[in-house]
């Protein structure tokens, strides 16, 4: 019995101090990532810095954490970040939010609201594996528009064996959006899957190097609802070193002649804009042996919309800064 009694004791004292050694790794490991990020000419800084969670849990809190770049204007800042893990399972974390923090642009401020955004996050040495993200309501006000999400889940996974290549699921149960100017919120709904091959691998040092870009897209499935039409659409695309697109999109709906009505008698879209969607997916139905169903491929080269040999429009380049 004595022996067993000791051996407890013992295991309880290595696992404190496993777990005094793991706790102070991690916050000397964070605050020395606070201090290259100033030592690389950003603005980086925060109030306090605890870890808590003993004996199995190493639980991190931020309070008022700021991350700027001068050079460019973006930034982000918030009253605390809380990032949970186990100290039995490296490389898996939780990272949750509070319910408001504001981002940063060129452009001016954005303030984000929300309720329950969390992350699970695995990594392998700072390499993503996979990680899914949810939010009962996020809000996002900017200067010149507002965008109001409800039931968000995001999902970003490694497809083995491709170290850059991720497939990708994003979920929005309703979308409003406001512009000034152009009428009262627009509701919809969001599905989509893809897969999204980068240049490389997503890891956390993305303020000390380059943002890996992306160079395939394959929209497995894309479903955007609004009212009583759904406009789906699929394709896959090459990217060049300026993001511009190469390839193909299928678009197919129905009934988007009422939908497109109904949006402007309730005055979401203004007559004229309404009037040029009602002219151009005409002549795309039209192409697609149909008046109302809107069943048609456009093709992609080095960002210009075609419809068989004839130019119809563009699409920005996907470049992320």
């Amino acid at each position: 019995m004595k022996r067993l009694l000791g051996a407890i004791i013992v295991a309880t004292l290595a696992y404190s101090g496993w777990w005094v050694y793991a706790s102070n790794a991690l916050r000397t490991d964070v605050a020395d990532w606070f201090e290259q990020q100033q030592a690389a000419g950003l603005e980086a800084r925060y109030a306090d810095l605890t870890v808590r969670g003993f004996p199995n849990r190493t639980d991190l809190t931020l309070t008022a954490p700021v991350l700027r770049a001068p050079e460019n204007g973006f930034g982000w800042q918030a009253p605390f970040l809380q990032v949970f893990g186990l100290t039995y399972k490296q490389g898996h974390v939780i990272v949750a939010w509070p319910d408001s923090q504001t981002v940063t642009t060129p452009q001016g401020e954005i303030a984000l609201s929300s309720d329950g955004l969390r992350a699970s996050v695995i990594h392998d040495d700072g390499t993503l594996i996979r990680t899914n993200l949810e939010a009962t309501v996020l809000n996002l006000e900017g200067p010149d528009q507002s965008l109001a999400l409800a039931d968000v889940n995001a999902a970003v996974h490694r497809i083995e064996p491709s170290p850059d290549t991720y497939r990708v699921a994003l979920s929005l149960g309703s979308i409003a959006t406001r512009t000034p100017g152009i009428g009262p919120d627009s509701m919809a709904s969001l599905r989509a899957e893809m897969d999204l091959a980068l240049d490389r691998a997503l890891t956390f040092d993305l303020f000390e190097s380059s943002t890996p870009q992306p160079t395939r897209i394959t929209l497995h499935r894309s479903e955007l609802s609004y009212g009583g039409v759904t406009f789906k659409l699929t394709g896959d695309a090459e990217l060049d070193a300026q993001g511009r697109a190469s390839g193909e999109v299928h678009v197919s709906a129905e009934n988007w002649r009422d939908a497109i009505a109904a949006a402007q008698a309730s005055g979401d879209l203004p007559p004229g804009l309404g009037d040029g969607l009602i002219d151009l997916l005409g002549m795309l139905a039209t192409f697609g042996g149909s008046r109302d169903a809107l069943d048609v491929t456009l093709g992609l080269d080095k960002g210009g919309v075609l419809l068989g040999p004839l130019p119809i429009g563009a699409v920005p380049p996907l470049v992320w800064r």
